[in-house]
């Protein structure tokens, strides 16, 4: 334990160096967690007063009327809405991050392409269902034991024109050059916000397991970036804190892909990292009542002509969630 906090002391002297008081408060929020905020994305027209929530006026002014905060101690997982799929839970942070993706909302052709690359358990996939309407969602997960779940929160929660594969993200770029809209990349991290939540963690500031965690996020950057249209988006997002993981994995994509540019969030601007000289957005524990995250949203130099580009390879849609079968087996 002792080393774990040294680590965790190190990496808080990296993101807060010029703030002691900063750096105990993120420590605090760490090695002593409460409760987190949790959210509610409405699948159908919000019902105020269903389930308890925060009043509005408590609430970002952008944040839109379908997504709610709930009140600490609701148990949302026994109300009637989440039992009609009405409903989704998010970790507030989630919502923070997963929201970049407005900033691309007016840009999007009508019936947009969505690939969530890194889709289990569902949460962005379904965030950006309710706040895009998209024309397709293709929902890629390559742990075969996370797949049952994705399929049935998104099933549960009604998304339309969802699929699901199993697909290394080499594989999926292969096969889909340029092919979506926006690509939506929750990668796999460190996961050092779990603390905040009260999660055990072990290891999560080890310096191998960062540097195991960037090795794989580089990869499935690189194949992200392959799949995304000319004039499309990418949104990147972790739930770690770790320099490397975050503006360290986006200046090596930047690097090796120059038609890349990140874009501003205006609604985020709050949240604006000072560690990266283009706009990335970090959600700390300390000063929100989400666990923590990390977003940046790229866009793709060029543009593509919605009504010339090909239809998708036939593999890719081989497993539509709302279809008669019910073997959620790919």
């Amino acid at each position: 334990m002792a080393e774990a906090t040294n680590l965790m002391k190190k990496a808080a002297a990296t993101l807060f160096p010029d703030s002691g008081e900063e750096q105990a408060s993120f420590l605090h929020a760490l090695l002593a967690p409460g409760p987190r905020g949790n959210a509610i994305v409405w699948m159908v027209p919000p019902r105020p007063g269903e389930i308890e929530t925060l009043p509005r006026e408590a609430l970002p002014d952008w944040l839109p009327p379908l997504i709610e905060v709930v009140t600490s101690g609701v148990k949302i997982g026994l109300s009637e809405a989440y039992k009609q799929g009405e409903v989704y839970p998010l970790d507030f942070s989630s919502v923070l991050t997963g929201s970049a993706m407005l900033s691309a909302r007016d840009s999007l052709p009508r019936e947009a392409r969505i690939l969530d690359l890194c889709a289990a358990p569902g949460g962005k996939s379904i965030l950006a269902s309710a706040l895009l309407r998209p024309g397709l969602i293709l929902a890629n997960e390559v742990e075969g034991r996370r797949l049952g779940p994705l399929r049935h929160n998104l099933s549960r929660c009604r998304i339309a024109a969802a699929h699901t594969q199993r697909l290394d993200p080499e594989e999926i770029a292969r096969l889909a050059p340029g092919a979506f809209d926006l690509c939506l990349v929750d990668a796999p991290c460190s996961g050092q916000s779990l603390l905040a939540k009260g999660i055990e963690n072990l290891g999560c500031f080890h310096p191998s397991t960062v540097k195991g965690n960037a090795r794989r996020q580089a990869r499935i950057l690189a194949s992200a970036a392959d799949t995304v249209a000319p004039g499309g988006f990418l949104l990147y997002t972790t739930c770690t804190f770790s320099l490397r993981e975050n503006e360290g994995a986006i200046e090596k994509l930047l690097e090796s892909r120059p038609d890349f540019v990140p874009v501003e969030v205006p609604h985020l601007a709050s949240l604006r990292s000072a560690l990266a000289p283009f706009p990335a957005y970090r959600v700390y524990p300390h000063r929100s009542p989400g666990a923590g995250g990390f977003a940046v949203l790229l866009r793709r130099g060029g543009e593509t002509d919605p009504a010339l580009r090909e239809p998708l390879s036939p593999p890719l849609l081989d497993y539509p969630v709302n279809a008669p079968s019910s073997d959620d087996e790919v």
